[in-house]
């Protein structure tokens, strides 16, 4: 039933794995038994996502390896796609009958081949009993990302109402990127902000870099922050400690840590990249913060969603930025640093989570890939909706033209950039957007 293809892997590490075990169950299944090539391709991405080779799991490799199409050009071979979708539907399908008890999901989101593992949905969670005296955050206030704490006074018991309404966030954001278009490329765009978007991403390889929400809220509780050697490293977890926690609070701490949760503005994003004219989806892989290694900085684009406090990456970058993020843990709120003020502008932009006015701050940086063979697009915001306010203004024409042509060389091609924007909250939404400063590396 396809098992030839597990040759590299080591079976007593594989065979113990909860996720393993239920891609055997699927091609034992009735939906699966009877398709051979069904069965080897779910099979081969599975076992090379779980040895950790994400990378390798592409439509050309898949063509070559699994088919047998020495060769293999996707723009005039389509069995690879056709036989993804096909597994796609057998998944649904097997999750919506005899699978639908499983404790764990498996989702191949369209435009990509790297399978997803999830919780099952959160209706199973959401009946276990919750600790005296607290509730769930209502919708609205999850899709805000507004999760954090009240006061400075914390319940710890608030960690199991943050690991449940996130679940909902990460469930909502998988749902999200499965429903992605798998789209053939567009006409080469012709515009100013469509031939940026032509730069960074059509002719390189490019990695979209989830947020990590639950590392975000971990260092609100315990008011440590994190930075990217403990991040890297896993340090982190293995000494995470919060003042007054008991023990069984600690480990509830640790549990928190170990979930794998993003946010659901980070997945609005996502499906923006996808509908860029001129991009082929087959470029582009979606990849979890702690799922990433410095090698995968060096060659190709990478874009990174959220702040440091969620997406450790972005302090690489920060040596050589002007504008940079930085967390006051300990009074609930963000403040960005002006290196080098100009004119009329602050050292110091204050992001008060309880301001009335909503106000919110963002950051869109274009910089060079470690091997400056590729490029970095950062995205940040004080909050989620800064975050937001980052993306809108990249991804709406009436904002990023005339900015990218007024920072545009004399040869035409385009330095690398930051621009800090400003922005107000409305529902958790960015909206009346505009541009505080920028500089470029012409400056």
């Amino acid at each position: 039933m396809g098992t030839e293809t597990l040759q590299t892997t080591t079976w007593s590490t594989l065979v113990e794995d909860p996720r393993w075990q239920l891609v055997e169950r699927i091609v034992a299944s009735a939906y699966f038994a009877k398709s051979d090539r069904l069965c080897r391709l779910l099979l081969y991405i599975c076992e090379l996502s779980l040895e950790g080779r994400d990378d390798e799991i592409n439509e050309v490799n898949i063509g070559c390896r699994l088919f047998g199409r020495s060769g293999y050009d996707p723009s005039i071979d389509g069995i690879v796609r056709s036989h993804a979708s096909r597994m796609r539907q057998r998944l649904q399908q097997y999750f919506e009958n005899e699978g639908s008890q499983e404790p764990i999901r498996l989702l191949v989101p369209k435009g990509a081949y790297v399978p997803v593992f999830m919780p099952r949905s959160l209706e199973e969670q959401v009946q276990e009993p919750a600790p005296t005296d607290t509730t769930l955050p209502d919708a609205s206030t999850i899709l805000r990302g507004d999760l954090r704490p009240s006061g400075h006074a914390r319940n710890h018991s608030l960690v199991w109402i943050l690991s449940v309404a996130l679940s909902l966030v990460s469930i909502m954001a998988m749902g999200l990127a499965a429903r992605l278009h798998n789209r053939a490329p567009a006409p080469a765009p012709t515009s100013a902000s469509s031939s940026f978007w032509s730069m960074l991403l059509a002719q390189h390889p490019t990695t979209i870099v989830l947020s990590d929400a639950s590392l975000a809220i971990l260092q609100d509780i315990t008011e440590h922050s994190v930075d990217l050697h403990e991040y890297a490293s896993s340090n982190y977890v293995v000494h995470i400690t919060s003042p007054g926690a008991s023990a069984a609070e600690s480990e509830m701490l640790k549990d928190l840590a170990t979930r794998r949760f993003t946010s659901f503005i980070d997945a609005g994003i996502v499906t923006q990249f996808y509908h860029l004219p001129g991009i082929n989806p087959d470029w582009i892989k979606i990849r979890y913060a702690r799922d990433l290694r410095p090698t995968d900085l060096k060659d190709g684009s990478v874009v990174l969603l959220g702040t440091r406090e969620s997406n450790p990456w972005v302090e690489i970058f920060e040596t050589h930025m002007n504008f940079v993020f930085r967390n006051k843990l300990r009074q609930r709120g963000f403040s960005i640093i002006n290196r080098s003020p100009r004119g009329d502008e602050l050292s110091q932009y204050d992001f008060d989570p309880s301001d009335p006015a909503h106000q919110v701050y963002a950051v869109a940086a274009l910089r060079p890939s470690l091997s400056a063979s590729g490029y970095v697009l950062i995205l940040e915001g004080t909050s989620a909706a800064g975050t937001e306010a980052a993306a809108d203004f990249m991804f709406n024409d009436t904002n990023l033209q005339p900015f990218l042509n007024k920072i545009r060389n004399p040869n035409g091609s385009l330095p690398y950039f930051e621009v800090l924007l400003e922005s107000r909250s409305v529902n958790g939404d960015a909206s009346q957007l505009k541009i505080v400063a920028y500089r470029n590396s012409q400056d």
